[in-house]
């Protein structure tokens, strides 16, 4: 049987070839393409990634080098824009460019140092591509040592100075020209000019010289930025400020300055109280008061600041008779209690104090020391100040309660008096106050209104000098009061811990008692006349002050703790910004005065400010001088003469001017000259809080340097599209605190 002929198996074999053939080709050409089209996505997106790259990389080399660039606090600030991108031969990218933004972020609290973040996009066709974000280390002025604009020609730092941490200069800067030892720097020193001078520098940058100018904060610029801060809590305050008072009482000068020639103002006093009892000292704690001199009889800065002078002393100097003294260690009237009462000069004399200090524990005081202390001489004072407890206050606070509030003979309670009174006694002196009634000043012994009087040292009743002549009835004399806040305060009841009636007159500095408080305080003398404002203290908390005139230290200013206890590491952050000058005033309390003559004997010079040294904690700037020392010329020598540091070979009239934390200033000064005893020589601390971590005090401000990048990465291009989503991005990235 012949077999069946298989028609167009071949056509179909040969049918199914070719397509196969075709579909292998077509997913050749398919793969090729793909190919093609994948390398061309990765070399755009490597194009674009370049872009961004190469904006993020311009923004930061910008801000490290332009200094004078200004960047916002709110809102952002456009720094490339669509900005071409070039190879580097030249080229440009075809068809990208990119858009560059900059703006603080992080802390908007004022307690941390903020970032920079720079944010880039990059467009291609008109359409936003990708977008990346770049942030950057900052620095606040807070975190040098040493900062000036300014180093004249004729300035150096002295041999045995030591600087603890980082110091800059926008023009030259001299460390020793002649001495020994050389002096320390344990950080780099910058300087935009040429570094000269003997020093014992931290690293190989230090003697190089240089640098790039730091721009200096303009003083109406920071005068605007933290008035505005105060505002929101009430805590500016323009402080009384005029012409010279007529100072006499009974036709005696009570001013301490001749002829009253003095010019009269304020004082802002930093103090804590244990409100809730607890037996600590809290955070919320921290509170401020102003005192106002009046612009009549008895009121001038000889008052406010503690100042007199004389070689010796007189023993009858009004000032320094009802302004220094002696504590004393004495039991309570009333409850038993252990108390330490303070007495001045003046009311040594005086029957009931000579017989109450005499059951003092310490310092111990015979009826014959006693006796010795009454005699109203200069034996009696050196006496009574050459006690180890023996210092002196300004007008106004409440050890001096004795001689500035008085009583008529008729009770023993305090009388608001002008004119037309009897006689007046000292506080507890009257013959009507009780046994209960006689104890000396302390710090809870609040007096709203001030007033002074010469005590009489023909009697021991405690009474004011009988006045005399057409000023009879200006005798005591009205000197000043404590101003009453007028913001919103929710601080409680003080009963228990202070006398209630000193509520009215705590400004409170945190936000638990000032809720609308940003840390910020702003002090001007209301004049277009920038004087003095006079400050002292002791600060809890995070607080920066600004003084629209001239800021005098009249007594140490202090945290609550030292700043160098790490357990406590950043409990308190002070900042003290002057429009002009801080300085340290040459008055009895920072300074020694002589008391008896010849000045050679030990115990005849003595220091009246509680401790042998000037301390101040947090970091001073002064916009438009230095942070100096009055008088840096003057040469007071004591028995032995104070060295600084204690034991080393360098004398100083005032001992040391310990900073702990940092001096920025506008122009260096030295505190003391080649003069033997003379100024106060720096010794310079570090703050472990400014040290290791990115605080700052309330707002300080910052040095346009931006010191490194922090991280960088990728962000989703729905949040950036458009100059109001910029925007709100921006907003996002500020909080309360900085960035981790």
């Amino acid at each position: 049987m012949t077999g069946r002929i298989r028609r167009g198996s071949a056509l179909i074999l040969v049918l199914i070839m070719t397509l196969a053939l075709a579909a292998l080709s077509m997913s050749a050409i398919y793969m090729a393409g793909g190919s093609g089209l994948l390398v061309r996505y990765h070399d755009k997106e490597r194009d674009l990634g370049f872009a961004l790259e190469t904006a993020l990389e311009l923004g930061k080399s910008r801000l490290q080098r332009d200094t004078t660039l200004v960047l916002y606090d709110t809102g952002y600030k456009q720094l490339l824009t669509s900005q071409a991108v070039y190879t580097s031969d030249g080229t440009p990218l075809t068809g990208v460019s990119v858009d560059l933004y900059g703006a603080y972020t992080g802390d908007t609290s004022g307690t941390y140092v903020p970032y920079v973040t720079l944010l880039a996009t990059v467009t291609d066709a008109g359409t936003v591509r990708l977008a990346r974000r770049m942030d950057l280390v900052t620095q606040s002025f807070a975190r040098y040592a040493l900062f000036t604009n300014d180093f004249p020609s004729s300035a150096s730092i002295g041999a045995g100075e030591n600087i603890p941490g980082r110091v800059h200069s926008n023009s030259r800067f001299t460390a020793s020209g002649s001495g020994s030892p050389s002096p320390v720097f344990a950080d780099t020193v910058s300087a935009a000019g040429t570094i000269s001078g003997s020093g014992q520098w931290s690293d190989t940058v230090s003697a190089t010289g240089g640098a790039r100018v730091i721009p200096y904060p303009a003083a109406t610029v920071q005068r605007a930025y933290f008035l505005a801060r105060a505002n929101a809590g009430d805590l500016d305050y323009s402080v009384q400020a005029g012409s010279a008072p007529s100072s006499f009482s009974g036709g005696q000068n009570v001013s301490g300055a001749a002829g009253g020639t003095a010019i009269y103002s304020g004082r802002v006093e930093f103090l804590t109280i244990d409100v809730n009892n607890n037996g600590m000292i809290d955070s919320t704690e921290g509170f401020m008061k102003v005192f106002e001199e009046w612009s009549g009889y008895g009121a001038d800065t000889a008052r406010l600041t503690t100042n007199f002078s004389g070689n010796p002393v007189l023993s009858t100097t009004h000032v320094m008779r009802n302004q220094c003294g002696a504590f004393y260690t004495l039991l309570n009237p009333t409850n038993g209690r252990v108390q330490r009462e303070f007495f001045p000069v003046s009311m040594h004399s005086v029957t009931w104090v000579r017989n109450r200090i005499q059951g003092s524990t310490y310092p111990t005081v015979s009826s014959g020391q006693a006796a010795n202390m009454a005699a109203n001489n200069s034996a009696a004072v050196r006496a009574i100040l050459g006690q180890p407890t023996a210092r002196c206050f300004p007008v106004g606070s409440p050890y001096l309660m004795n001689v500035e509030r008085f009583t008529t003979n008729g009770s023993c309670q305090q009388d608001y008096f002008y004119y037309s009174y009897p006689t007046m006694y000292t506080w507890g002196s009257a013959f009507a106050c009780a046994s209960t009634d006689q104890y000396g000043g302390q710090d809870s012994t609040f007096t709203h209104y001030i007033f002074t009087c010469v005590v009489d040292v023909s009697s021991t009743s405690g009474r004011c000098t009988p006045a005399t002549g057409s000023s009879t009835y200006y005798d005591p004399a009205y000197v000043g009061a404590w101003t009453a806040y007028s913001g919103s305060s929710s601080l409680p009841s003080l009963s228990g811990v202070r006398q209630n009636v000193e509520r009215p007159y705590l400004w409170p500095l945190s936000k638990t008692y000032n809720p609308n408080s940003r840390g910020v305080v702003f002090l001007s003398t209301g004049s277009s006349i920038r004087r003095s404002i006079f400050m002292s203290g002791t600060v809890r908390g995070n607080v920066t002050v600004y003084a629209d005139g001239v800021a005098v230290l009249i007594d140490d200013l202090t945290y609550d703790t030292t700043p160098a206890d790490t357990s406590n590491l950043c409990r308190n952050l002070f900042g003290l910004i002057a429009r002009d000058s801080v300085m340290v005033s040459d008055n009895a309390m920072n300074r020694p005065r002589i008391y008896d003559t010849p000045a050679t004997n030990a115990g005849y010079t003595l220091m009246m400010g509680g401790n042998r040294d000037f301390l101040f904690h947090g970091v001073a700037m002064a916009l438009g001088g230095s942070v100096n020392t009055f008088n840096p010329n003057v040469a007071t020598a004591t028995t032995p003469a104070f060295t600084c540091p204690t034991g080393s070979a360098f004398t100083a009239a005032g001992g040391c001017l310990k900073i702990v934390g940092g001096a920025v200033m506008k122009s260096y000064a030295a505190p003391y000259t080649g003069t033997a005893n003379s100024g106060l020589r720096p010794l310079r601390e570090a703050d472990p809080c400014l040290a290791t971590t990115n605080r700052r005090p309330p707002y300080f401000p910052l040095a346009p340097t931006r010191l490194r990048a922090l991280k960088s990465f990728d962000v989703d291009l729905r949040q950036v599209k458009s100059s109001s989503q910029i925007r709100s991005y921006y907003a996002l990235l500020r909080g309360t605190r900085a960035a981790p």
